[in-house]
């Protein structure tokens, strides 16, 4: 009789481990910081997951097993049936790691869990960013990317922040540029662009001192970002805005 209680307690523990693991990764996972997957999305529902690649759109049905989920029924650009990630989670329960376990094991990049891809990039760039809205007509800026220098202004604990993929300020700022035209092909490096996103309560003089120091480099365009009726954001960031 004892040892039928303590195997009826020790499923029962496991079970409740295991959905506890599992409420942990219910929401909604973003990663772009990886040229080999671009953008990333995992949605996890109560028993389905929706996975949002380059390739397009995946569904499966996920169970979890301690630090191990496991992927059945699944649809979309792949032909297995089965898949299995290991996976481990921060203090936190903000970043998830994900690796395809199989004859070779895959280290997907890092995920972040945010409400949607706007909430996401602001814990991405570590800034509160509450963009200007627009009436006119913008301007599509977010395609091709590789064009696209970006500028981040905005806020932290009110203090205003500014800083680029690479840096927590514009200190270095020539020499990324410098960088990042070395990278590009020569026909290009002429329709590369400063794409500044920047918070709406950033003031006009604040914003010309910005724009002043980006005027020393040798990209001459300077765009910014906004919000309006055709872009919100809160489904892609394919930025939309207008020159400077």
């Amino acid at each position: 009789m004892k040892n039928i209680l303590t195997y009826i307690f020790l499923i029962s523990l496991f079970s409740c481990t295991s959905t506890n693991q599992k409420g942990k990764l219910i929401g909604t996972w973003y990663s772009n910081s990886d040229d080999n997957y671009r953008f990333l999305e995992f949605q996890f529902y109560n028993d389905s997951l929706l996975i949002y690649d380059v390739l397009g759109k995946n569904s499966a049905q996920w169970t979890i097993n301690k630090d191990e989920i496991y992927l059945t029924h699944i649809n979309g650009f792949t032909n297995k049936k089965q898949l299995t990630y290991s996976y481990k989670l921060n203090k936190s329960n903000e970043l998830l790691n994900l690796k395809i376990l199989g004859d070779t094991i895959i280290q997907l990049p890092e995920l972040i869990k945010a409400k949607n891809t706007y909430d996401f990039f602001q814990k991405k760039v570590g800034i509160e960013i509450d963009l200007p809205i627009k009436e006119t007509k913008l301007e599509q800026i977010g395609s091709p990317s590789n064009l696209n220098f970006n500028i981040y202004v905005g806020f932290i604990d009110n203090n205003l922040k500014v800083k680029t993929d690479l840096s927590s300020d514009l200190n270095n700022l020539e020499n990324e540029v410098s960088k990042f035209k070395d990278n590009s092909r020569d026909e290009l490096k002429r329709f590369m662009r400063f794409n500044l996103i920047a918070d709406k309560n950033v003031t006009e003089s604040q914003m010309d001192s910005i724009k002043g120091i980006l005027k020393q480099t040798s990209i001459e365009r300077i765009f910014r970002t906004y919000k309006s009726k055709q872009a919100d954001y809160e489904n892609n960031l394919n930025w939309f805005g207008q020159k400077e």
